[in-house]
């Protein structure tokens, strides 16, 4: 009798908080455009405004099994352009995204290659993000300074209010392994939060999406999004993103600009004489 009324309990309970798991429908193609602007700082520069266009696009192959890409131009902390594509895999109740990521940073001199893992499980008010990315790149020494890619854990929960507004937050870990791990404070451990609304069909205000961690790395934009034939809701569902991730990426760096060299005379000046 305890086990039957405990089990009715949770059900109850599950039913309120909606967290029952819903089924995730066909892949099917899907298309957006956001422009977007904001401010943000890494690892060996300051803080600088950014600025940039984002597309992405899905293809289905079958039922369950699609191909998604996106491309991304911005400014900022110099010209960047990243590519990326990779399978998206549909299964009862979520998605299943694996990726190649790319980016070219002019500034840094710095080509930077990644693979990534994204899973989604969606429940009927919110969903559940994780994301793994990995930097596969050569480390990058150019003009006295070195460029690396770092990696990053980031995990987040998405609420739907209603089906056209969406609002997240979660926790996020990066360098934590890898080349230059320790360097620049190492470890790096912080937050996202973000809110997006349907204005009107296809119109989407991002009102701010946010990253930080404790490094005094972040970024921080607001965008106008175009989305075609889908609420809100429906539409990040209908792919596998992390937000405040354009193009589909969390392509991140560390550059550490190598220290001059002391003069000998300075420290002993009678050496010298």
């Amino acid at each position: 009798m305890i086990s039957i009324r405990n089990t009715l309990v949770f059900v109850l309970v599950s039913q309120l908080l909606g967290l029952s798991s819903i089924n995730a429908a066909d892949l099917k193609p899907v298309g957006s455009l956001t422009a977007f602007g904001g401010a943000e700082r890494s690892s060996g520069h300051s803080a600088s405004g950014i600025g940039g266009v984002d597309a992405l696009g899905l293809i289905p192959i079958s039922k369950s099994l699609g191909l998604q890409g996106g491309v991304n131009l911005s400014g900022g902390q110099g010209f960047r352009l990243g590519l990326n594509t990779g399978p998206v895999f549909n299964f009862d109740s979520g998605k299943l995204g694996l990726f190649a990521d790319y980016e070219h940073r002019a500034r840094d001199d710095f080509d930077y290659f990644g693979l990534r893992g994204v899973g989604g499980y969606y429940f009927k008010q919110f969903d559940a993000l994780l994301s793994y990315s990995q930097p596969v790149s050569s480390v990058n020494r150019s003009h006295g300074q070195k460029t690396v890619g770092i990696n990053e854990l980031h995990g987040v929960l998405r609420f739907y209010p209603t089906n056209e507004i969406e609002v997240n937050g979660g926790f996020l870990v990066n360098s934590f392994a890898g080349p230059g791990r320790n360097e620049n404070g190492g470890t790096g451990v912080g937050g996202s939060f973000g809110v997006s609304f349907k204005l009107f069909d296809p119109i989407v205000l991002q009102l701010i999406q946010a990253k930080i961690d404790n490094r005094d790395r972040y970024q921080v934009t607001s965008g106008i999004q175009i989305i075609w034939g889908s609420p809100l809701q429906e539409f990040l569902r209908e792919h596998i993103t992390m937000p405040n991730s354009f193009a589909g990426g969390d392509n991140g760096s560390k550059t550490t600009k190598k220290s001059a060299p002391i003069d000998p005379c300075v420290l002993d000046p009678q050496s010298c004489s």
